[in-house]
Parts: C-alpha cells; structure tokens; sequence
C-alpha cells in the first residue's frame, strides 16, 4: 500500500506537504510544495491513514477502508495493472498537440481503482450465482474429488473464494455426454482474461453467431466457432 498516496488537509503550516519517498522531480518540488500549502494540503501515504481514528463527521475513514480492502484482495497482475495505470512516463514521445494533454496523475489513478472496484463486484456477482463443488458433483452425478480434478485440468471453470470453489453456471449442459460443454481446457487457454471476462463474454449475444450468445453456440455447433472467435480476440488484444 506504501506506493498509494492521497491528498489530506494538512494542519500543520511547517510539515513537509511531499512525502521523501515520492518521486518528484527537484525542479517541479518547490512550486508543488508551495502549492500544497497554499492550498492547505498534504500529500501522504495511504496506509499511514488506515486505521487512524476519524473524527466525528468525517466521512473519509469508509473510503479509506474500502481502498484498503480492494488493493489487500487484488492478486499481483491486478496490482501491476493498477500501478502501471498511474504511473507517468515523461518519455511517452506522445505528440501534445495531437492526443491533448495527458490526464493528472488523480484522475487516472481514480479510473483506474474504479475500474478495479467494477471488476471485484462483476468477481463478487458471479460467485453469488455460482454454485459450490459439493453442487456441481451432484449435479454431474460425480464425486467432488472428481470436480476438483476437472478444475485442475480446466476442463471445468471456477473461481476460488477463499478456500472455497465457486462453477459459473453457464459450463454444465445436460444434453451433453459429460454434462458440460466441450473443451473448456482450450477455451480458457485461448481466451483473452480471466474467469470473470469470460463468464460475461460467454453470456453476451454476438453477431459473429447471428445474435446467439458464445454459451448457446457451443451448445448447438461445438466449440470449434467459439473457440476461433476467442482466439481472434486474443491476436487483437496483441
């Protein structure tokens, strides 16, 4: 969290408004600084205000905590994302007068954790309409050591919540021989995402199969088709 920082009121007219540890350039430190206490701000590291006491009123300790909870969840790719989003490159050779001004560091930083709360309630929905292995196997007619093998194998789609294995509904198909649909091992390896992404993408109609959803045309026609149209949204994701 040390690498998150905020913008707080500052009290103190002769405490430092810029933290030692933040990267700013000597030349642009000065007028920041004056700026900031001008403007009767400090910038500080966000963990050093979790868990400190809010005053009555204060309404800032829930976003706080809220931001604390996202970025403890978020796994390591998450995190790169987040900090990659924020971070400023002087040296883009982006041309000003072309693309406009790049936005301030806060804006981007504010899309890019609202794009991450967006994703961790889209992970939070799907686990609610999940069901749990215990379910799946006796849905399937099977042990739960064998769903848990087929996890393992990708041959089924889950998320883990905790200790916990949540399966997207939309896999299992009773007219199936195997009670789910075909070759979810190579979907995913194609697939350019997550679990999440593809549960979404896999339940979003497509006009690539006449409106029909990628869920129903694997159903109907195999995975061959659904699996070309993922494999195409990877090589233009590249």
């Amino acid at each position: 969290m040390t690498d998150i920082f905020v913008l707080e009121p500052a009290g103190d007219q002769d405490s430092d408004r810029i933290p030692e540890n933040l990267p700013v350039n000597s030349p642009a430190r000065g007028p920041l600084e004056r700026a900031l206490r001008d403007a009767g701000l400090a910038i500080v590291p966000l963990d050093s205000l979790i868990g400190s006491p809010s005053a009555p009123g204060d309404d800032r300790h829930p976003l706080r905590a809220s931001v604390a909870a996202v970025v403890n969840a978020a796994t390591e790719e998450e995190l790169d994302r987040l900090h990659s989003a924020v971070t400023v490159d002087p040296d883009d050779d982006l041309d000003v007068t072309f693309w406009g001004t790049a936005p301030d560091s806060v804006s981007v930083t504010q899309a890019a954790f609202s794009d991450l709360q967006e994703q961790f309630a889209a992970r939070r929905q799907l686990s609610d309409e999940s069901i749990s292995r215990d379910e799946a196997a006796r849905l399937l007619d099977v042990t739960p050591q064998s769903i848990t093998a087929k996890l393992a194998a990708h041959k089924l789609v889950g998320i883990k919540v905790g200790r916990e294995w949540r399966l997207p509904l939309w896999q299992f198909d009773p007219d199936a021989p195997s009670g789910a649909l075909p070759d979810l091992d190579v979907l995913q390896s194609v697939f350019p995402g997550g679990v999440v992404s593809l549960s979404a993408w896999m339940q979003r109609e497509q006009p690539e199969f006449g409106g029909r959803t990628p869920r129903v045309e694997m159903a109907l026609r195999g995975s061959a088709p659904v699996i070309a149209l993922a494999q195409a949204l990877t090589a233009a994701a590249w």
